[in-house]
């Protein structure tokens, strides 16, 4: 399944897939690391994101699984966030 998964993906044109992987690394961002900022400087941190997911895309192309661990990392971060709100209340 996985492989047909990464099947699907590579026929989509590369820019989607850019795209896909700009979006899950704004997710991680945004769930794991980011803080309040000023609108400038948050512009300027999706700017300076957006051109580090091209080193994530050409690891994609070279068969890295980019997608499965920035989705996977997602996951983790929100189990984490939940268990976080969990340990809180008590």
């Amino acid at each position: 399944m996985y492989r047909d998964v990464m099947i699907w993906i590579n026929e989509l044109p590369y820019q989607v897939v850019y795209l896909i992987i700009v979006i899950l690394a704004s997710i991680v961002y945004k769930l794991a690391f980011a803080r309040k900022l000023p609108l400038l400087k948050s512009i300027m941190v999706y700017i300076f994101l957006a051109i580090g997911c091209v080193i994530l895309f050409v690891f994609h192309y070279m068969g890295f699984p980019i997608m499965v661990a920035m989705l996977l990392t997602i996951i983790m971060v929100v189990v984490t966030r939940v268990r976080l709100s969990f340990v809180k209340r008590d």
